[in-house]
Order: C-alpha cells, then structure tokens, then sequence
C-alpha cells in the first residue's frame, strides 16, 4: 500500500473493524424529514459506529460539527446521458471535501461518464487536486478494484457490485465477490464491505473474509425496507419491488 500521511493513516486505524453507517434518505422514504440525517447520525454515534457515509455537500455540512469521526462524503448526482452517478465531476469531490468529508467516494468503475471520460479516471484528477484525502473507489468487480488501487485510490468497496451485467444478487452480499476483491487488492489498499448487509453476522463474515470496515446503510437507516425485507419472505416472496429501492 502507497505511503500515508500521519492524518491518512489516523482515519485508517479509527474505522478498523468497525461499522461504518450510511445515513442517506431520499426525499420520497417515509421517514424523510428535515433534519433526519442529523438524527441518523446520532443514533450511530450513540450505537458505536466508527464513521459514517453522507451524501451532498449540505447533510456534510450538517452533520460534520456533531462529530469528529470519519466522514464518508459523495454526491449522487444522476444523469440521463450516462450511468456514473457517485461524485461524478471534479466540480462535485471539491464541494464534498469542502464541507468536511475525511474520505471522498467516487463512482472508480469502467463505464463512461457525461464527458466521454471514464469513470474511474477522476482518482487521477483528485490525486492532483486533493492529494491530501483518502480516496474510496466504488466498484463493481475485482478488476475494477485492481484498477482504482492502481490509479491512486486508497480504499475500494464493492459498492455497485449489483450493476454487473449478471449479478449474483440485487438484495444480499456477495460474499465470493468480496473475497476476489480483498484478493487483488492486497498490498494496494483497503477494502471496504457495503452492500446489502442487513445483519451483524453478515458483517462479522466480511471482516473475517479481509474487510478492513463495514458500510450498513437500509438495515439500520430505513426502516420502510427492514420491513419489506420480512413482509417479502412471509409471504413467500409475493412482492416484486425490489430491496435496492
């Protein structure tokens, strides 16, 4: 793994082994409300997290003078014209970064981006810029993972693992995947473990395959889907909306 600043290295330690919660809530959740990002975070401070995942600038700011843990910060920003939505321009990681993310996370995969670049070219463009913050390359695959850490990115995370042409599964982990990816990134970087976790077993399994942390964002934060998740399997799997909603 490339060498780290004392500060790098420091946010590296606090979230070893621990749980990263994803507060994020869209504005049509039932729960939505103003204020419910802080409310999440309280909760998972209260809850032992070890860092958090926010989405936009404005929660970031929001939420960054409550707590001194690690920050997460990526903004979703969707476009018609190309599927790369996770802090997509070099314009959205400078307003993340200035409203107090420790970690920036960035869509780091092989699809093209509204500029014709990409996606994972922008850990080049950060490296640049931003050579002071850890980067996390949202990924789907293990090469994609071998092709952020080799572009600068200090961390990947099988985040977009769902968006591969034939996913394993769109509603729980894919524990092979991740071993695939701890794998080709060892000596590179750290791995991450987020998507589809909905239960402290899972977890305790993505550490002992070489997680370095775990990200859980619906299972604690939405309630709506931990919900869904129990309706669907009592009734025999009766309903068809999907638990990545």
């Amino acid at each position: 793994m490339r060498e780290l600043t004392n500060a790098q290295q420091k946010i590296i330690d606090t979230i070893k082994d621990g749980l990263i919660v994803s507060c994020q809530a869209k504005k049509d959740d039932p729960i939505y409300m103003p204020g419910i990002i802080t409310k999440m975070v309280e909760s998972a401070i209260w809850g032992k997290a070890v860092g958090f995942r926010i989405d936009t600038p404005e929660n970031i700011k929001e939420v960054r003078p409550i707590t001194n843990l690690p920050i997460i910060g990526l903004w979703k920003m969707h476009r018609k014209d190309s599927p790369v939505f996770i802090t997509p321009t070099l314009e959205a990681v400078q307003q993340v970064i200035e409203a107090g993310a420790d970690i920036i996370a960035v869509d780091a995969t092989d699809r093209i981006k509204s500029d014709g670049k990409k996606a994972y070219e922008i850990i080049q463009d950060i490296k640049v810029a931003y050579p002071e913050i850890l980067i996390l390359a949202d990924v789907r695959n293990e090469k994609e993972a071998e092709q952020a850490l080799e572009a600068g990115a200090h961390m990947v995370a099988p985040t977009l693992y769902r968006f591969n042409e034939n996913p394993k599964s769109i509603d729980s982990p894919d524990f092979e995947m991740l071993a695939k990816i701890v794998r080709a990134s060892q000596g590179k970087g750290i791995v991450l473990m987020e998507g589809k976790i909905n239960t402290p077993e899972e977890a305790i399994e993505s550490l002992y395959l070489g997680a370095h942390a775990v990200v859980v964002g619906s299972a604690i934060t939405r309630p709506h889907l931990t919900t869904l998740r129990f309706s669907r399997k009592m009734n025999k799997y009766e309903s068809t909306m999907p638990l990545f909603y």
